[in-house]
């Protein structure tokens, strides 16, 4: 079912030394909860709002710089399928078409806001970039 909102509720961005020679960077998004959200509007009778809390974290290695986001995405599923979600998070499971979707949905909303900060503070940015080549 269709993810229905995305929502940050803390970025932090530090520069903690300057950047020089070889940087590693590590990117890691954990889901950290999902529960039952309160509907906002009414989407459809037989349908439950799921709310999956997130972290996603960008770490420049040698300890030069992070990266942290942390919000939650909002998706609506049937009412027999939230329950079997539900159901299986309490093992800390979500079935991996489920959590495909929703880290997809998650690294890209993050990854266009850390290429924003990291420009604002000077890092290189996390990602490998296209680059058009011309004919030899």
């Amino acid at each position: 079912m269709p993810v229905i909102g995305f929502h940050l509720t803390k970025i932090s961005v530090e520069r903690k030394d300057r950047i020089t020679g070889q940087v590693n960077v590590k990117t890691n998004l954990k889901i950290s909860d999902v529960k039952e959200e309160e509907r906002i509007a009414e989407v459809a009778k037989d349908m439950t709002s799921l709310r999956f809390d997130f972290e996603f974290k960008i770490d420049y290695e040698p300890k030069a710089a992070n990266l942290l986001f942390v919000g939650h995405v909002l998706d609506v599923e049937k009412d027999e399928d939230a329950k079997k979600i539900l159901k299986n998070w309490k093992n800390k499971k979500i079935d991996d078409e489920l959590r495909l979707r929703i880290s997809n949905h998650v690294w890209l909303r993050c990854n266009i806001k850390a290429l924003l900060l990291e420009e604002e503070i000077g890092l290189p940015i996390h990602l490998p970039l296209p680059r058009l080549v011309g004919k030899e």
